[in-house]
């Protein structure tokens, strides 16, 4: 991950680019036109969800190795594992259309003899098979769609101007604020507040310092405006007043060096750590809260979660001993593959996370039944799934399994294209892929769309008409949810809304 110092202006108030580590996590950007990895490394991860029983995932990893590497010798492998996955999936169709395929490619591979016998048991099932009728869809469905702008700040000095930009909101169409509430040393203050310390979070706790309880405020005006308000947290960088901490701190492995060293944040395998974040989250649950935002800071990357008390939990889950240097194949160049117990591992740590998550979820639905959650979630989640799980611990489908309300997928269209090398029109086909995959895995009312609103690097504001183009082509896809990250005055709001009087244009002396 880089972190950026300095300053940028968004219409009359500096904003740090520090800032903007909390919404952008991209560690190494991708090859120009590839994955992660090689061939190889890609087919070892379709292998690993294959015998891992997750064949659909598994069809969709052997037809991208098939996408990146056409001229790669396991492509005879590859395309028969997609029509296995398919067939061990129960997707019967789809299976037989690819073993037809892979007979007429290969007619000479030793595995044409296992495709002509899975023909041969697909027929005999197709006169067994009794046909599928769809059932009627019912015709009214709730409601759930937000149409969102995330809140780093404010550019109101006085509560009275805040409460004016959020009446600005509402009559633009907005319905929901994603508001920041906690703070990082070094963030900048809310413009309104009295800070009582230089990190920690903006509502009471006992289990933080608190800057100050400016949620309370926010919340007041917020709905009284008829607006929702989502309170955007951290989680595993949610070190505030325990820094010193050395037993909750992340461990991670240096990989040239083969050393281990500290981690940015707290040690989530630390059952201590993980009951901090609970009370913090309860105390926060003690608001009006509509909803929670979790923070992108709820992951793992590749050389990190080390630790006694990880090495404890993964023996007792999966029987394994883990050995930093069983997990990394080394090469004579700059790439880093993995072994078959790195993927477990991942994976492992993957859920573990996950399972914090649900925690959290619960420690705030004890007391707000009604809240709503939702995920940080990177692009890479979703259009490159090994990446994803190596770099970040972050398995989307995995995570479509644990029932959030929205799946909020980081949809930065510069930041991809300066990390994929592509060009604008490009980009747009690619998030449109990703908002239909998205929609088709856990529905489209579940998935959140973040379009970016600067320029990452120069800190400039985006012109309104490209936003409002990422904004247009997303809702032409699909009935998603959208929100423009970060807020600043003048946005394109009628084209995240989709109605209202206009956009955000509140002026301040």
């Amino acid at each position: 991950m880089v972190i950026q110092t300095g300053a940028f202006k968004v219409r009359g108030f500096i904003l740090p680019l520090f800032l903007l580590y909390i919404i952008v996590f991209s560690g190494t950007a991708l090859a120009s036109e590839r994955p992660f990895f090689t061939d190889q490394g890609q087919m070892r991860f379709a292998r690993f969800l294959m015998h891992g029983g997750e064949y659909r995932s598994a069809a969709r990893e052997f037809s991208r190795a098939i996408e990146f590497f056409p001229g790669s010798p396991l492509l005879v492998e590859a395309q028969f594992g997609i029509s296995e996955a398919y067939y061990m999936a129960g997707l019967y169709d789809k299976a037989e259309v690819q073993f037809r395929q892979f007979v007429r490619n290969f007619q000479e591979s030793p595995l044409a003899g296992s495709a002509l016998s899975r023909l041969d048991e697909l027929g005999w099932m197709r006169v067994r098979r009794l046909p599928v009728v769809p059932l009627p869809e019912t015709a009214l469905k709730p409601a759930r769609g937000l149409k969102a702008v995330q809140v780093m700040l404010f550019e109101g000095r006085t509560l009275d101007e805040v409460d004016g930009e959020l009446k600005g909101l509402k009559s633009a169409g907005v319905d929901t604020v994603i508001l920041r509430v906690f703070h990082n040393s070094g963030d900048r203050f809310y413009r309104f507040v009295s800070p009582g310390d230089k990190r920690g979070v903006y509502f009471n706790t006992t289990s933080a310092p608190v800057v100050d309880d400016m949620l309370s405020s926010v919340l007041s005006s917020a709905h009284s405006h008829g607006l929702k308000v989502f309170a955007w947290m951290t989680t595993r960088y949610a070190d505030y007043g325990a820094e010193g901490d050395e037993d909750l701190a992340c461990r991670g492995y240096d990989i040239r060096s083969r050393s281990f060293v500290r981690c940015k944040g707290l040690d989530l395998f630390n059952d201590r750590a993980v009951e901090r974040l609970e009370r913090i989250y309860s105390d926060l649950a003690e608001y009006e809260i509509d909803g929670v935002l979790f923070q992108d800071d709820l992951v793992l990357r590749h050389n990190e979660g080390f630790g006694a008390r990880m090495e404890v939990l993964f023996k007792k889950d999966t029987g394994l001993g883990i050995d930093p240097e069983a997990l990394y194949l080394r090469t004579d160049g700059p790439s880093v593959h993995y072994t078959e117990l790195f993927w477990k591992w991942a994976s492992w740590k993957n859920r573990r996370l996950l399972d914090i998550a649900g925690r959290l979820k619960t420690a705030v639905a004890k007391k707000r039944p009604d809240a709503r959650f939702a995920i940080n979630l990177m692009y890479e989640s979703v259009t490159n799934a090994p990446f994803a799980l190596a770099w970040l611990s972050q398995d989307f489908s995995e995570a479509a399994r644990r029932n959030f309300d929205y799946y909020s997928i980081m949809a930065y269209h510069r930041q991809m294209g300066e990390e994929l090398k592509r060009d604008p029109d490009e980009i747009r086909e690619i998030i449109g892929r990703m908002v239909e995959d998205a929609s088709a895995s856990v529905g489209a009312e579940k998935v959140l769309i973040k379009v970016q609103t600067i320029d990452w690097s120069s800190g400039e504001p985006l012109p309104d008409e490209e936003v409002a183009g990422i904004l247009n082509s997303v809702k032409a896809k699909e009935r998603v949810s959208l929100a423009v990250v970060p807020y600043r005055l003048g946005l394109p709001l009628k084209d995240l809304a989709g109605g209202g009087t206009g956009d955000a244009a509140v002026a301040f002396k």
